[in-house]
């Protein structure tokens, strides 16, 4: 089978291309003020909204880093774990935060901090946001440039050493150029079209894998022989992969993602309604993102596939190469261009998405309080497209970075070591809010400090104090536990510390904590002029 991209191929990228910037055009017309950028004017219905948080979680990190660990040396199927934990963590999250959010008409997940605690905890939170999507966007990036420099043919053995850093540049500048041009809007439709591509491109893949591996029982002895689907321990704090592990990864990941994180946040956020939000994030959970118990599934068959193609499999630089080789020397021409797209897509429109909830953030928190006076529809468009520039520069220049830890690193472990520290505290402050009716200000800031000091110490230990047997061993554990690490740790200290001041006015507890919620709250939604019916 030929390899690289055809004619053919070339023809479906730039018709898929000139779709994207069709509707990222069409929706410029729609962005007169802060609300049209970053929550698209909030007028959208449940079945589009459930498909961007599916494109939105799924990213290229999930896909490259699933379909990668499978392929690694003692990598098994059971990876797909993760997918079940977030799974499970769906009803608390239509339990946790819908209603309440709704209720306060904010824009960004940090305006209830505010309201809930003070300032200081509303800023050391976005903070600990911007750090947690920058590194998330940032690996997206580096994993993108492993499909794009693959598919090009920008690698050493095809005289391009720095191709895969040239690829990081010219992915992040489109990304940045789509944010700019279309807003949450062209998001979330182009989320929804390539919902579509992407399914058609993963049943193509499964169906000629197998095939080409000698059927779906090859398949299965292949993967039997190489220990694929030997479980892991139900639990152990060392082992890359235990069952708890992958569970608590997914199900902490989930539960920060949507409630404590303005990406996910933005998207339910964008609905008619805190009905709308609720039934969009149970179609989420329950019908979309089980698709993606199919990632381990392909991972395998790739695995087979390279088992009885050597030949193909030395094209890989790492196990994480998996999927941009199978594209890149496997599919037929057409099927090939239009997965490539489809990946590419992927990955603009999670750093579209990444961009403006970061970029909302900053302005929301950060500048707009600190203006003597605000600033009009069109004043708030160009700062937001200011940030929007100087945010996709920043990710940019932290795929480099992440590019020196993928020489060592899967995918996987590379976004549990540089974003987690931050989700994981993020979490725990916001669970302090929303559960705990003694928690102050200051008690959540100490909190927040010791969870973060304390995820970073399990890495940074072992070279702060190599003589130490404790730190040592703190280094070997897990990075799938990282996110809970924080959560638990930020969430234990923080309850604590607070008896150590006076505790909350009424004010900071009543109708901002799960429990003083009106139960009115719960049964009524909020129509889109902000009226409850």
């Amino acid at each position: 089978m030929e390899n690289g991209i055809r004619p053919l191929d070339w023809l479906i990228i730039g018709l898929y291309s000139l779709a994207l910037i069709g509707i990222a055009l069409y929706h410029s017309r729609k962005m007169r003020g802060q609300d049209d950028i970053f929550l698209a004017g909030r007028s959208m219905s449940r079945w589009p909204i459930a498909i961007s948080m599916y494109m939105a979680l799924f990213s290229t990190n999930s896909f490259l880093g699933v379909t990668g660990w499978v392929n690694r040396p003692d990598g098994t199927i059971w990876i797909g774990l993760q997918n079940i934990g977030i799974i499970l963590a769906v009803p608390f999250i239509v339990w946790l935060y819908p209603t309440l959010f709704f209720r306060l008409r904010i824009t960004s997940a940090y305006e209830y901090l505010d309201l809930r605690f003070n300032h200081a905890v509303r800023n050391a939170a976005t903070t600990f946001f911007l750090g947690a999507r920058l590194m998330w966007m940032s690996t997206i990036l580096y994993s993108a440039s492993l499909v794009v420099s693959m598919i090009l043919g920008w690698t050493s053995e095809q005289g391009v050493p720095n191709g895969q850093l040239w690829a990081v540049v010219i992915i992040g500048a489109l990304g940045t150029a789509f944010a700019l041009i279309g807003g949450m809007r062209a998001v979330i439709w182009t989320d929804v079209m390539q919902f579509g591509v992407l399914m058609s491109g993963l049943t193509c893949m499964v169906v000629l894998g197998v095939r080409l591996s000698g059927g779906a029982g090859n398949v299965i002895r292949i993967g039997r022989e190489f220990g694929r689907f030997t479980a892991p321990h139900a639990f152990s704090l060392t082992d890359d992969l235990s069952i708890t592990g992958g569970l608590l990864l997914g199900f902490a990941g989930m539960l920060s993602s949507a409630g404590a994180d303005q990406v996910v946040l933005q998207q339910y956020l964008t609905a008619r309604s805190d009905r709308e939000a609720k039934a969009s994030l149970w179609r989420n959970g329950f019908l979309l993102k089980p698709l993606s118990l199919i990632y381990p599934v392909l991972g395998l068959i790739m695995f087979a596939y390279y088992r009885t193609h050597t030949d193909v499999a030395r094209l890989m630089r790492v196990a994480d190469d998996a999927l941009p080789v199978f594209v890149v020397s496997v599919l037929p021409q057409g099927a090939r261009g239009l997965m490539t797209m489809a990946l590419t897509a992927s990955v603009l429109t999670s750093v579209q998405s990444g961009l403006a909830a970061v970029s909302a953030a900053i302005q929301v928190n950060f500048v707009n309080p600190n203006l003597k006076h605000g600033l009009n529809d069109s004043e708030s468009v160009l700062l937001a497209r200011c940030l929007l520039f100087l945010n996709g520069l920043a990710i940019t220049y932290g795929a480099y970075w992440i590019y020196t830890l993928g020489r060592h690193n899967s995918i996987i472990q590379i976004l549990n070591m540089v974003m987690y520290p931050f989700a994981g505290v993020l979490l725990g402050i916001f669970l302090l809010g929303l559960l705990s009716d003694r928690a102050n200000g200051p008690g959540v800031l100490i909190g927040g400090i010791l969870g973060f000091l304390g995820t970073i110490a399990l890495q940074a230990g072992r070279f702060l104090f190599p003589g130490s047997a404790s730190f040592q061993y703190l280094a070997r554990i897990s990075t799938f536990y990282y996110g809970t690490f924080g959560a638990v740790l930020t969430f234990a200290a923080g309850y604590l510390a607070s008896y150590c001041f006076a505790p909350p006015a009424s004010a900071k507890i009543n109708g901002l904590t799960r429990r003083s919620l009106p139960q009115e709250f719960d049964r009524a939604y909020v129509l889109h002029d902000g009226t409850m019916n």
